[in-house]
């Protein structure tokens, strides 16, 4: 097939100065030429397959392992909507070299930078293989979905219930900082995959363990009554308060593990409404300013450009799942697309250096470059204006052949949590004072500081 960044650099040539990538949200073509400069970005940061590379990442550092999954997500998610088949055979080669001996994405070699969350963020492009399509990795590797359950079992394993009745640590090597913190990524991934296996497999047991891992993530405080959902707690104080910093990956995980389960029970009504109460919740990342209506933003910490390497690419997982959960969620269809498409035109806008005009600004609401850019924000604006050909061909995912899908319904049922709130009330997150006057770590998720992603309590 014909690389669409052939056709789009063909293009480009004829203009004189690139100022921003166009981008019309009404033309697929628009939307196409887009996604193909953008993925293009992406893959001009890859260095895995030159000479001091590593098959499968992104230079580390600035990059992390984890953030490397996001990205071939991101590329997954750009294959399945535009059929491109430039990038096949190199994500091929490195969704296979980072599977680890065991096929599950546990790999020694990164034990030092891998907890729960950062593996979980390679079995999510292992399930997506599965439900798009993907082509079979070569033997004697199994079948996508296989690697996913290979994966979910591990996290069985590792569900801890000596400390707060249960959940999963955020790390699962002893020697790694974070050891202690239980945090809503790791186990809303957990909740996910669960929802996940669940429909492509047909299994009651992955429903059951994500009703399981609902109740604790909601019974132990980390998700609010409005489905708000907050970073994480701490073994050491026996999970007894939590640290209100929120992400948007973190209510974007939940929200398609949500949607999942509601498409995959025919719509009971209890995950209907849990789905449509964590699409209000997401109003708390969009609109930053009043004239940047419906943009999307990390509000923790991108209006003061305070955001580290791994937070510039959370926005990317969030408009990924929004879009993922309007296709098997149509009831939401509307509003995810009054966002996403507001955000695609901005994210479009903040594109405007390099080569191709091709390489993403951090802020999507300035009609600009900010001059912050990398592997995140590049990602991010592939990940946003790929969602819009998602939504317009709302391609059920696949499931194994034994599996029926009842049809879902295009409007919600009456539901208890409005679809939309007032995201000025939400916008910034709370941040808690120590508990009992104790002290706050201020250390990274990687090496021993947690700055900001996740504020552990001790």
């Amino acid at each position: 097939m014909l690389s669409l960044f052939g056709i789009c650099v063909s293009f480009v040539a004829f203009i004189p100065s690139v100022s921003s990538i166009a981008l019309d949200v009404d033309s697929r073509q628009s939307i196409l030429n887009a996604t193909a400069l953008l993925a293009h970005g992406v893959q001009e940061l890859y260095n895995g397959n030159q000479s001091g590379g590593t098959i499968g990442k992104w230079p580390y550092p600035p990059y992390y392992w984890w953030e490397s999954g996001g990205a071939w997500g991101g590329m997954m998610g750009y294959w399945h909507a535009t059929k491109d088949e430039s990038y096949d055979n190199v994500m091929m080669e490195a969704l296979v070299a980072q599977l680890g001996s065991n096929y599950d994405y546990d790999t020694p070699e990164e034990a030092f930078n891998t907890g729960n969350d950062d593996q979980a963020f390679w079995v999510f492009d292992a399930m997506s293989a599965a439900e798009y399509g993907f082509p079979a990795p070569p033997a004697p590797a199994p079948d996508w979905h296989i690697i996913a359950q290979n994966a979910w079992e591990d996290y069985v394993y590792r569900w801890n219930t000596t400390m707060c009745g249960g959940g999963l640590k955020w790390q699962f090597h002893p020697e790694n900082a974070g050891f202690f913190y239980k945090n809503s990524i790791s186990n809303g991934a957990f909740f996910q995959i669960s929802a996940r296996l669940a429909r492509f497999t047909g299994n009651q047991t992955y429903v059951d363990w994500a009703e399981k891992i609902w109740d604790w993530v909601e019974g132990i405080g980390l998700m609010s009554s409005t489905y708000d959902i907050y970073d994480g707690t701490d073994e050491k104080i026996n999970c007894s308060a939590v640290d209100h910093h929120q992400w948007t990956y973190n209510v974007g995980v939940f929200l398609y593990g949500a949607a999942t389960l509601a498409n995959y029970t025919n719509n009971t009504q209890i995950w209907v409404d849990r789905t449509t109460g964590l699409l209000a919740a997401t109003d708390s990342f969009f609109t930053p300013y009043e004239n940047a209506t419906n943009i999307l933003f990390e509000a923790a910490c991108e209006l003061q450009s305070a955001c580290n390497v791994d937070q510039w690419s959370m926005k990317a997982y969030l408009a990924r799942w929004m879009a993922t959960s309007a296709v098997v969620a149509p009831y939401i269809k509307d509003r995810v697309g009054t966002l996403l498409r507001a955000s695609a035109q901005g994210a479009a806008s903040a594109c405007t250096s390099g080569q191709y005009g091709n390489s993403c600004g951090s802020r999507w609401y300035i009609n600009g470059f900010d001059n912050i850019t990398g592997l995140g924000q590049q990602l991010s604006a592939l990940e946003v204006v790929t969602s819009l050909l998602v939504l317009n061909d709302s391609v059920a995912p696949r499931t194994l052949p034994n599996v029926t899908i009842p049809t879902p319904p295009l409007s919600a049922l009456p539901t208890t949590v409005a679809a939309t709130s007032d995201s000025t009330s939400t916008a910034n997150p709370l941040h808690d004072p120590p508990p009992n006057g104790a002290s706050k770590r201020a250390t990274t998720k990687y090496g021993g500081l947690l700055v900001g992603l996740a504020h552990a309590l001790v």
